[in-house]
């Protein structure tokens, strides 16, 4: 058997409709998910009024009840008679083929709620003339009595007793008709199944099937109510008990019977709740003979699980009209109108009608002054006007009742508009620091990219200057190596004609010791000759002589050969020395080059960004608005 339950779908946008018209403070928890402002339902402080069923404009709001089960049930072969709402005859125009078809799917019996609240009439003027009671709260509907149960429980005392229509009809039907099997109400009411569940009704009830949910089961099934033949009711002739689904339903009821006393009418919400409230802590004073309260608007027509919206009030006003109308026209044929209470007084036993109640403990202790200092804080609200701005925005009526659902953690500060205002207006003087702060920093890069330029400049100058500088370098050297080159080629020469030098020295000294043999071999001679070989005796000396000097020049000719050949090597080697080195200079001044032509490249570059940046900088501040 599944519960009867009010539920946040996945249609909720958080516009907070849904707080600002539940009378319950605490049965909204506002959260925050995926990013988006939702409310969500917290099933224990929940009255099961409906309100926001019909408040809500994204169809957010949605209730589960009991009609699947009770259809698996039937066509499981379970035993079940039907209990039906008064304001059946309202919501259902062809009512009596719905109930038709309704026993064709299986259901035993159906009794009309109607004559349970004749019944409930009866009790209610029994109990009052028996006890003297005055100033007794009625409770046919079973949201003012979750409401009492959670939220004023000092009011449970001025409680009446007396059972609700719909549970005298089950008590009369098990207990008086001994019915057996398990029971289904067809309501219009989703707080029904509290009632059902609660353990001081007995549990005689096990299915609320509400019409709303009926129709839809019937139109998604394409059930055609045409096709089956119009069923009537099992109980016995109703009276006025049939307008107890109307506003005032129970005070006509009680003023057809007791003429002349007090009933205060009481409907809708939260005005219901607000006087349940009020009305808890009178004290003194005259009250009414009884307090009828509905916490729907419009009555059970139009309650919390009806098919009728407020848009279909005249018709369940008519119907209501020509219900009574009936009822009065039994009446004028046989009185009292309706079942003889006298009858009742014979038949049924008072106290089997009565029920108990008890306090569910949901009213939760006030905030301390700290808590809700805390919570004001917590909704940036520091001043005292700012925690009575009360623009309802977030859903509650006040700053106060905002900060104290902050405080008990049902709802976040950011549901709040004024937050958010606040929030606003702290980041505006945020971004206007950092924005001073942006502009400071800017002023202080642009001045450090002009300092760049300006070195980028200078440096470029000097690089220029430096390939200028390399390349006369690179051009000496060059005119170096060709130099090396050059004295290489001579010094090869030299070689060579030292090396003919060195043949020539050599044939002298040849040349010089035949000389001196052909010399001496005159002295001999002329020797021989005596006095007329001593002219030639001169010559061969001189001829001695000149040879001996050849030979020594041609010997320090050879000498010096061999001084130079050593020198002339060394300068050979030099040559090649300074002729590779040179070669290695104009490849590392290549590359020098390259490097600076690489370097000349990037400023060009730095300088056009940095350009670049100071152009954009200088465009936004020419956009930026002043202050």
């Amino acid at each position: 058997m599944s519960s009867s339950r009010v539920f946040t779908n996945d249609n909720c946008v958080g516009c907070n409709l849904c707080i600002t018209r539940c009378p319950c403070e605490q049965a909204n928890v506002a959260v925050i998910e995926d990013g988006q402002n939702k409310i969500y339902i917290d099933e224990n402080a929940c009255i099961s009024c409906g309100v926001c069923l019909h408040t809500c404009p994204h169809g957010a709001r949605d209730y589960l009840d009991d009609t699947e089960t009770f259809f698996e049930a039937l066509g499981a072969g379970r035993q079940i008679s039907l209990i039906v709402a008064p304001a059946f005859r309202a919501n259902f125009p062809q009512w009596q083929k719905v109930l038709g078809a309704l026993r064709a799917q299986g259901a035993r019996r159906a009794f009309d709620t109607s004559f349970g609240a004749d019944i409930c009439t009866w009790a209610h003027l029994r109990y009052t003339a028996k006890t003297g009671t005055s100033g007794i709260v009625s409770q046919p509907c079973p949201a003012i009595v979750n409401y009492a149960e959670r939220y004023t429980p000092g009011l449970l005392s001025k409680m009446s007793p007396v059972h609700s229509p719909a549970m005298c009809t089950a008590i009369y039907m098990r207990k008086y008709k001994k019915i057996e099997g398990e029971y289904a109400f067809i309501s219009p009411c989703i707080a029904k199944k509290d009632e059902f569940s609660d353990p001081n009704c007995g549990n005689l009830v096990q299915y609320n099937v509400t019409f709303r949910k009926l129709r839809e089961y019937i139109e998604a099934r394409g059930i055609n109510i045409q096709s089956y033949e119009p069923a009537g009711y099992d109980n016995e002739q109703h009276g006025l008990g049939a307008v107890y689904s109307m506003p005032g339903g129970l005070k006509q009821n009680v003023l057809k019977h007791a003429p002349g006393v007090w009933v205060h009418q009481v409907e809708g919400q939260p005005h219901a709740s607000r006087f349940l409230d009020e009305y808890a802590h009178a004290e003194g004073g005259d009250n009414p003979f009884l307090v009828d309260i509905l916490s729907c608007q419009h009555g059970c027509n139009i309650g919390s699980g009806a098919c009728n919206s407020e848009d279909d009030s005249l018709w369940a006003d008519k119907t209501m009209f020509e219900t009574a109308r009936d009822a009065e026209a039994t009446a004028r044929r046989r009185k009292p109108c309706g079942p003889d209470f006298r009858q009742f007084d014979r038949e049924l036993t008072l106290p089997d009608f009565y029920r108990r109640y008890a306090a569910k403990g949901r009213k939760t202790a006030a905030l301390g002054k700290r808590e809700m200092e805390n919570a004001f804080r917590a909704l940036k609200k520091y001043e005292e006007a700012d925690r009575h701005k009360d623009c309802r925005s977030c859903g509650y009526a006040s700053c106060e009742q905002m900060a104290r659902a902050v405080g008990r953690e049902i709802n976040h500060p950011g549901n709040c508009v004024e937050y958010f205002k606040s929030i606003l207006r702290e980041q505006k003087e945020e971004l206007e620091t950092v924005n001073e702060t942006r502009v400071q920093r800017a002023q202080t890069l642009t001045q450090g990219i002009h300092t760049i330029l300006n070195a980028i400049e200078e440096s470029f100058d000097k690089t220029v200057s430096t390939q200028h500088d390399v390349e006369s370098i690179s051009g000496k050297i060059q005119h170096i190596t060709d130099t090396s080159a050059r004295l290489s080629d001579l010094v090869e020469r030299l070689e060579g004609e030292i090396a003919k030098y060195a043949h020539m020295s050599d044939n002298i000294v040849n040349i010089s010791a035949q000389t001196n043999i052909l010399a001496l071999n005159a002295s001999v001679e002329a020797a021989r000759a005596g006095q007329h070989g001593k002219g030639f005796a001169i010559v061969a000396e001189q001829i001695k002589l000149l040879s001996d000097k050849s030979r020594q020049s041609a010997t320090d000719a050879l000498r010096n050969n061999e001084n130079i050949a050593p020198i002339l090597n060394s300068v050979e080697q030099v040559s090649e020395t300074v002729l590779t080195e040179s070669q290695t200079v104009v490849e590392n001044l290549k590359n020098i080059l390259a490097a600076v032509n690489a370097l000349r490249e990037l400023q060009n570059s730095v300088a056009q960004e940095a350009t670049r940046i100071i152009r954009e900088e200088e465009a936004q501040k020419a956009i930026r608005p002043a202050g």
